[in-house]
Parts: C-alpha cells; sequence; structure tokens
C-alpha cells in the first residue's frame, strides 16, 4: 500500500506554528528505489489532508490506486485492471493505522516529541524514529530537503523533497510538484463508496 507520505516533519528548534498547515493539497511525483536492482520506479498521483484525521491518497498513474481515510474508518480500492472487472477495496478502522496518528502530530510542530529526534546537515532536516515507533511506522528515518539551509526553513512547503528509508531497507522519495495550504474539500471527499463488482475486504 502506499502509504510512503507519510511524513510532513520538522525538527528541535522551535518553527512557526502551523508550520504543517490545517489542510493541504498537492500533486506528487514518488519513485521506489527497488532492494534487488537498484532501479528506480516512478509512480504520481495526488494527496489531500485535513486536521485531524482525513487523509485522501491516489495514485493517477501508472497503477492506480486510492486510499481515503477519516477518524472512524479507512478504504484502500484498487480498480479492476480491466473495465467491467472485480475490483478490490480493504475497510478498517482508522485507529489502527498510524498515517493520520503521524501526521496530526505534528501540525504544531514537533518539539518535545515522543516518536523521533532530528538533526541538521546543511540544507537537510534529518528525522530519526524511536525503536518502538520504527516497528510501529515500518519507518526509520525521513530526510527532508531543502534548497537553502534547513535551518531558515519556516514552512512545508518550502522543503524540495523527502526520502523515506524504512526498516527493510526499501528507500522511497517523495517530491511535491505543488502544494496548495487551507484547501476546501467537498462534505464526504474523505469517505468512498465502493463502486458495483467491487470485492470488498474488512480489514
Amino acid at each position: 500500500m502506499h502509504i510512503f507520505l507519510i511524513a510532513l516533519i520538522l525538527s528541535t528548534f522551535s518553527f512557526a506554528k502551523n508550520f504543517v498547515s490545517s489542510s493541504f493539497s498537492a500533486n506528487f511525483e514518488e519513485s521506489i528505489i527497488s532492494l534487488a536492482t537498484g532501479k528506480e520506479k516512478k509512480s504520481f498521483g495526488k494527496i489531500d489532508y485535513k486536521f485531524p484525521g482525513h487523509i485522501r491518497f491516489e495514485i493517477v498513474s501508472p497503477n492506480a490506486s486510492l486510499f481515503v481515510s477519516n477518524p472512524q474508518r479507512s478504504w484502500y480500492y484498487v480498480p479492476p485492471f480491466v473495465e467491467g472487472e472485480q475490483g478490490q477495496v480493504t475497510i478498517q478502522k482508522s485507529s489502527k493505522l498510524p498515517l493520520t496518528k503521524f501526521l496530526d502530530s505534528i501540525k504544531d510542530g514537533i518539539e518535545g516529541s515522543k516518536l523521533f529526534t532530528s538533526k541538521f546537515q546543511g540544507n537537510d532536516l534529518i528525522l530519526t524514529f524511536l525503536g518502538s515507533v520504527q516497528k510501529e511506522f515500518t519507518l526509520k528515518q525521513v530526510t527532508f530537503h531543502a534548497s537553502k539551509d534547513a535551518k531558515a526553513v519556516q514552512k512545508m512547503s518550502e522543503f524540495e523533497k523527502m526520502s523515506l528509508i524504512y526498516i527493510d531497507g526499501r528507500k522511497v522519495n517523495l517530491k511535491f510538484l505543488d502544494l496548495k495550504e487551507e484547501s476546501s474539500f467537498p462534505a464526504k471527499h474523505f469517505e468512498f463508496t465502493p463502486p458495483a463488482k467491487t470485492k470488498i475486504i474488512n480489514g
């Protein structure tokens, strides 16, 4: 499941309040580095977020999928490869998912965080998750890259990209092609109604 987007994070010094907007929308480019070959595989999509606990993450190409979550429930939908065939959706309680918990926790900065430690290295901000959190998120480290000294960054949109390293060694790069803060969404934007002929799995 593409939940690589996890992380819009900050530092041990005091960032401005609302470093992560209470809502945002962005198109993105995601690249996954193969452990076996070292080759890069890219995908493109869109992410929408609203505090607290609302996220919509859609892969548009090359292989379409959709992840939608609100404070009560989440859906992971994979459409059929051929029109008219059966797609599949996995439905589960949001309380079991680390993604929205993580995003919500950093909305007002990360000072005193119990999830991770962080350090600056030139234009990079390196975030390292604590042992128990690594197991929960299956994520070891996130590096945020800016075009200037990372200590001077005041808004999430100033970071150009982020690199995520998972505990199994996988590396994922996530780049926002644009980011609109304080976005507004339709009433049921963070809900999902499965199309007809969809296989439903309750997780």
